[in-house]
């Protein structure tokens, strides 16, 4: 199962495997016969620690069961179960759960064996642990079902990094959309890396998403999301409420909502109706004598709330983030808060803004996300093309360019406004000099944006040089 401290082998003639998912394996452990199974362990995740599950039982046929407890959080047991039960598509996706495969390295064959010999049985439903001794030791005795079977590791190519500044911005109207955008800057531009968890990561500094538009009551749900609706609305209330988890020691929720008798995000609600321009609505998760040499501090560190013209921003610190596994539910679930506070304070919702410290993906993700940005390119999947001076994507405003006067004549640059208003003005002589106020003005915040008005500029000055008509956006025409 996974991660290698989540294991502990016992009986190695034993026939049975018992997987407690994310219910720590020492609870279960501690009420049942050591001797009476093979192995035990946690499976966190429906992909990388499905494929171990299964490499496992090849490897020792001598297990005939496979016994799932505890906490099912992100459908890992669902998917071994539907492993069994339903068998994998032609893309080797498990039938019936979302973002769980098997392996390309293991044959079909070798999967069709494990479902025709190993039961897997279902006790999720099953709290008294003690109750499974009894459910074990009932188990009919069974031989080995053949020769054990060892395929090679999955094949992993790992992307050279690029050299990169430590501070990137992703800008989307969507949480789909920014999540891809993420991803891929991650596998670009992040460093391969220990982490403490036993396993490699590629991790950037300071990734930094801006997301403009996502209406949580109408969710933009893209295909690609890794988990099903149902998993997102069973998330909510780890973040939202201070509503007890069972067997986990804490939520986001618990800390910003009920840690020490304090609603933090109540208050952060009232502070706003007394002062709108407060800057004291905030709410924290870190517990200083908890959390500071603690093993499993939380990854979200706060929240703040900001209003300007009745537009209420909310932003987020999270100091390890997940990108590949948790970034979107935490997403949604901050976007979610921002709506609350918006009803609660009479504000509009402006922009969610979600500063990850680092953000990282796991060496057992890189497959996955490989496939995910090959199957949906970003270009694509977020209809991107370079702006027009009509449209606008970059908050700053737009950047109107005119020619003025023929050979000798100058370039001149009107800096609007997003409603359209002429903020300023600036005339030049050529497209470098142009250029140069722009950046020293820093009128333009937007990558694609920047790049569109070079191209615009360079037209400009070609134009005046050759004594063609210059429109913004169209085409070259003779005078």
């Amino acid at each position: 199962m996974q991660p290698k401290q989540s294991v502990k082998f016992s009986n190695p003639d034993s026939n049975v495997a018992v997987c407690t998912l994310w219910t720590p394996l020492e609870i279960v452990d501690r009420h049942i016969d050591s001797s009476s199974y093979a192995v035990i362990g946690q499976l966190y995740s429906k992909d990388s620690g499905l494929n171990t599950v299964l490499r496992y039982c090849l490897s020792n046929k001598k297990v005939r069961y496979i016994v799932v407890c505890g906490q099912d959080r992100t459908q890992s047991g669902q998917a071994l179960i539907c492993l069994r039960e339903k068998g994998v598509d032609e893309k080797r996706q498990v039938i019936g759960v979302v973002g769980a495969a098997v392996d390309k390295e293991i044959p079909l064959a070798a999967i069709g064996r494990f479902r025709k010999n190993v039961e897997v049985i279902d006790a999720r439903g099953i709290t008294e642990y003690a109750r499974l001794k009894e459910l074990i030791s009932n188990l009919p005795k069974k031989g080995s079902y053949g020769k054990p079977e060892v395929f090679p590791e999955a094949k992993i190519d790992v992307p050279e990094n690029f050299p990169a500044d430590p501070v990137f911005k992703v800008r989307a109207a969507t949480v789909g959309e920014a999540w891809l955008q993420a991803i891929s800057i991650v596998m670009k531009f992040g460093v391969l890396k220990e982490s403490q968890h036993g396993e490699k990561q590629k991790e950037v500094v300071c990734l930094v998403a801006v997301i403009t538009g996502e209406d949580v009551n109408k969710i933009s749900w893209q295909p690609y999301f890794t988990f099903p609706k149902e998993e997102l609305d069973a998330y909510y209330p780890q973040v939202l409420s201070d509503q007890k988890i069972p067997e986990l020691s804490y939520t986001y929720g618990q800390r910003l909502a009920g840690h020490k008798g304090i609603d933090q995000l109540g208050r952060m609600a009232e502070k706003l109706v007394e002062a709108p321009h407060t800057r004291r609505a905030i709410a924290f998760t870190w517990d200083v004598e908890l959390d500071t040499d603690s093993k499993n501090p939380p990854c979200l560190s706060l929240v703040q709330a900001l209003v300007q013209g009745k537009r209420l921003c909310l932003i987020a610190y999270i100091r390890s983030n997940d990108v590949y596994g948790s970034w979107p539910k935490n997403a949604f679930a901050l976007r979610k808060l921002q709506q609350q506070l918006c009803e609660k304070t009479g504000n509009k919702i402006g922009e969610l803004v979600i500063i990850s410290a680092s953000a990282h993906v796991y060496e057992r993700h890189f497959r996955q996300v490989a496939e995910l940005l090959h199957d949906y390119p970003l270009g694509k999947s977020i209809g991107f093309e370079l702006p027009r001076s009509t449209g606008n994507l970059d908050p700053r405003g737009n950047i109107h360019i005119e020619t003025e006067g023929g050979e000798g004549g100058c370039i001149k640059i009107s800096h609007l406004a997003p409603d359209g208003k002429r903020l300023e003005s600036f005339s030049a002589k050529t497209a470098e000099e142009a250029a140069r106020w722009l950046i020293l003005e820093q009128k333009i915040s937007d990558v694609s944006h920047a790049l569109y008005i070079g191209q615009e500029l360079m037209k400009a000055e070609l134009a005046l040089k050759k004594g063609l008509k210059y429109v913004q956006d169209m085409p070259f025409s003779c005078c």
